[in-house]
């Protein structure tokens, strides 16, 4: 699966249990609670492929899963440049985030974003709160 399909899965997803949150009157800190890797793991077994194994994306005692991607996250499938070894460079950190890692595999080179905690704390989730994850998410496809 390319990141871009994966883009379009998630957002319909998170779109859909968002909706269904709303209806139940879960809105606002309940939201945000709500995201919590502990509660979806129990609530929502099947959102995450991680929550089968009960393994965090980031290694954190607190994990809100609203913003599954970061905003900062920039990808495109086909590619946003090739380095002079040919590896081909799909996905970057637009913040720059200074936990970010990168590895190739197969003669592509993906961000690694698993030590960086930006889009999984309260505070950054609250910032996107009356918006879908995928408006939240718009810029991260490289147009």
């Amino acid at each position: 699966m390319g990141y871009k399909s994966w883009f379009e899965t998630h957002a319909q997803k998170h779109e859909a249990l968002v909706a269904k949150l709303k209806t139940q009157g879960i809105a606002g800190e309940a939201l945000v609670a709500y995201f919590v890797f502990e509660n979806m793991v129990k609530c929502e077994p099947d959102f995450c492929p991680l929550y089968a194994r009960g393994k965090k994306c980031h290694d954190r005692a607190y994990l809100n899963c609203f913003l599954c991607a970061c905003p900062h996250f920039r990808f495109k499938d086909e590619g946003l440049h090739v380095r002079e070894n040919g590896v081909v460079v799909k996905s970057v950190c637009a913040a720059n985030a200074r936990f970010a890692k990168r590895f190739v595999y197969e003669g592509v080179e993906h961000l690694d974003c698993s030590a960086c905690v930006v889009p999984h704390n309260k505070a950054f989730v609250r910032k996107y709160l009356g918006k879908t994850w995928k408006e939240a998410m718009q810029e991260c496809e490289v147009k």
